[in-house]
C-alpha cells in the first residue's frame, strides 16, 4: 500500500491503466486513481485520511 496515495499495487501498468480490473483496487483504474492523485492528493477522496505528502526522495 502506498502511504503517499494508498493504491495498492496490483501489477497494473501504463498499458492497461484505464481497465478496472475488479481487484484489490476495487472499481478504480490506475489512470482514475492517476487523475484523482493530481486533483487532490490520493488515489480515491475516502483514503485522504490515511495519505501523507511525499518525502523528497519519492518526487
Amino acid at each position: 500500500m502506498c502511504p503517499v496515495c494508498w493504491w495498492e499495487d496490483d501489477g497494473q501498468e501504463d498499458n492497461d491503466a484505464a481497465e478496472v480490473r475488479l481487484t484489490v483496487n476495487g472499481q478504480l483504474s490506475l489512470f482514475q486513481a492517476r487523475i484523482n492523485y493530481s486533483q487532490f492528493g490520493a488515489a480515491h477522496a475516502r483514503f485522504l485520511p490515511y495519505v501523507r505528502k511525499p518525502e523528497s526522495a519519492e518526487r
